[in-house]
C-alpha cells in the first residue's frame, strides 16, 4: 500500500540526489558561510557553486539567485519584493 502525505505545505520529500549532495554539508562542512574559518569558507563555495548551478538552469544572474531558510521567509522576501516593485513604478 503506497500511503499519502497530505501535509506538503509543512515539508516535502527531496530527491535522494539532492539529499546525497547535502549529506557533506549536515555532517562535516557545517560552518557558517559568513565566516573566515576553513568550515565557513567551505560552506560558501558551496553555496557559490548552487548558485552558479542554479543561474544555468534558469538563465538568470548570481545576484538574482537568492537561498533562503524557510518558507516563511522566502514568502516574505516575495511580499515584500512585490511591494517594493509596486512603490518604484
Amino acid at each position: 500500500m503506497h500511503s499519502i502525505y497530505p501535509d506538503y505545505n509543512a515539508t516535502t520529500p527531496i530527491v535522494p540526489e539532492v539529499a546525497d549532495a547535502m549529506m557533506p554539508f549536515l555532517r562535516e562542512n557545517f560552518g557558517n558561510p559568513s565566516s573566515s574559518h576553513p568550515y565557513g569558507i567551505a560552506t560558501k563555495r558551496a553555496i557559490e557553486n548552487a548558485r552558479q548551478q542554479v543561474t544555468g538552469l534558469i538563465n538568470c544572474q548570481p545576484d538574482e539567485v537568492v537561498f533562503t531558510s524557510w518558507g516563511t521567509e522566502s514568502n516574505n522576501y516575495a511580499i515584500r519584493g512585490s511591494v517594493l516593485a509596486r512603490l518604484v513604478e
